[in-house]
């Protein structure tokens, strides 16, 4: 029994044993064909991802060479342009060159330069032919240089005889003058000067070239010496020409002024031309007393230096002197040598001196003297009393030369900047002056100075001797240490009186 029912539980299924022999092979099938359609989905992803890869690739190459190619378009345009611009360049350096070519045809002389020889050849002298060739030559100089834009004096030496050869250079460079005058705008200053000098009878035709040229033409300084020769009026001719000047700096003139219409025409020229730093009038007076009405009429703007030389100015008003310095209010420095000047016009020159401030040099040169000449010396340092010298002028130097030599040495005086220092400089002198023959006391009388002042004037003794003897200025002849003038005011100038005041204030 037990045997039976082994072996049948023996061959009895089982969940646990092995499948069906039959139903093994569908289920292996339906396996199998799951893993292929699987790898085969896997497949077909991974070609679709690679499909999409490429298509991604595609459309940014197609980008890539769409950008190419505008990039292309664009450096081809710029191409056009530069060879444009090549062009233009290339014309332009063609216009320039011709242009070149031209200024250099243009800018050559085209007169011939006569030479001395020539000159003495046609009957001139050796120094006739000398100056003309200097003229001839100058003139060349100076065409060439305003056609090149640089910088020109002009010159014209007219002490030669006349020189119908002279006529076409006169020409040509007037004819350049015109042409590039605006040149000399652009020139540093002091860079055009335009000089006459001599006494030749020049064609009218000349000077009506020079005038039209000129009179337009913002040259920088004028010097002008030409005698007045019969039939010429050179001095309407320079004052056309400076009228309109906006930028001369200089002008001199070495002529005669015949009457007071040149003085007015003169005076309108010059007055409140803002650009006018020197004006030089020497020799011009023909007439006594013509000349004189330079002081009531010339009105400057920004002129510091009038030289009024060899002018025959005398017989003065009592103001004429002080409302010119009044109605130059620039002017630093002013020259009146060589002029006749009488005794009362010292008088009046010397008062305008003592109350003025703005000038700092005033020439003066005698040829003879008046015998009152010394009244311009007190004007600058009044010795007479401290207080005179307290109030006299302190802020210009004198120089006064009889035959070309200084007359005394008050040119020492006001050489300082500050006229404190100088007034100082004048007191200490004073002092000093005093204190060798012991007359400080004496004079504090007659100079009005109490006692009570005397502290005052110890104290400032060391200042006042200060730039004298120790800051390195000029050092007087006579002056002393101050300690020298102490001792003597303290020895010989009311001590009983100055010790009874004290006694007093102590009381």
């Amino acid at each position: 029994m037990s045997h039976q029912g082994n072996k049948r539980q023996k061959h009895s299924p089982s969940s646990s044993g092995p499948s069906d022999p039959e139903t093994a092979p569908h289920e292996n099938k339906d396996s199998l064909r799951a893993e292929l359609q699987n790898d085969f989905q896997s497949q077909v992803d991974q070609l679709k991802d690679k499909i999409a890869q490429l298509e991604g690739e595609a459309s940014h190459g197609e980008a890539e060479k769409l950008e190419l190619k505008q990039s292309v378009g664009q450096l081809e345009n710029e191409n056009s342009q530069l060879k444009s611009k090549v062009a233009n360049l290339e014309e332009k350096v063609k216009s320039l060159e011709n242009s070149v070519n031209k200024a250099e045809i243009k800018s050559k002389y085209l007169e011939i330069i006569t030479t001395t020889s020539e000159l003495m050849s046609v009957g001139y002298n050796d120094d006739q032919s000398i100056k003309i060739y200097r003229q001839i030559f100058h003139l060349n100089n100076n065409t060439t240089q305003m056609r090149k834009g640089k910088a020109m004096s002009l010159i014209l030496m007219l002490n030669h005889g006349y020189y119908e050869g002279l006529l076409p250079h006169y020409r040509q460079f007037t004819d350049a003058l015109m042409e590039y005058q605006h040149t000399i705008d652009y020139m540093e200053d002091d860079t055009f000067i335009f000089r006459m000098r001599g006494a030749a009878q020049l064609p009218a035709q000349v000077l009506l070239w020079l005038e039209k040229a000129l009179k337009h033409t913002h040259f920088h300084r004028l010097e002008f010496n030409p005698v007045q020769t019969e039939g010429v009026r050179y001095l309407d001719f320079i004052f056309n020409c400076v009228r309109v000047n906006s930028r001369l700096q200089v002008f001199q003139l070495e002529d005669t002024i015949e009457n007071s219409r040149d003085i007015d025409l003169l005076c309108e020229v010059l007055n409140n031309k803002a650009s006018l730093e020197l004006i030089k009038l020497m020799s011009c007076g023909t007439e006594e007393g013509v000349f004189r009405e330079i002081f009531n009429k010339l009105r400057t703007q920004n002129v510091f230096k009038i030289v009024l030389s060899e002018n025959r100015l005398s017989n003065l008003r009592p103001t004429d002197m002080s409302e010119f310095l009044s109605s130059n209010p620039s002017l630093e420095e002013l020259d009146l040598s060589l002029n006749p000047f009488n005794e009362q016009d010292i008088v009046y020159i010397a008062d305008a001196l003592r109350h003025n401030t703005t000038l700092r040099r005033l020439r003066f040169r005698f040829p003879d003297p008046p015998t009152n000449w010394n009244l311009l010396e007190s004007a600058i340092f009044d010795s007479t009393s401290l207080n005179a010298a307290y109030n006299s002028n302190h802020h210009c130097c004198l120089y006064i030369f009889f035959a070309g030599r200084a007359c005394s040495d008050i040119y020492n005086f006001n050489t300082c900047n500050d006229p404190t220092l100088n007034r100082r400089k004048k007191i200490y002198t004073l002092l000093s002056k005093r204190n060798r023959r012991r007359e400080n006391a004496s004079f504090f009388d007659l100079d009005g100075i109490g006692i009570k002042h005397i502290p005052q004037i110890l104290s400032l003794l060391k200042t006042f001797s200060e730039h004298s003897i120790e800051t390195g200025g000029r050092r007087e002849v006579d002056e002393v240490k101050p300690l020298s003038i102490a001792y003597e005011i303290m020895r010989d100038w009311r001590m009983p009186e100055l010790y009874y005041l004290d006694q007093m204030e102590e009381d």
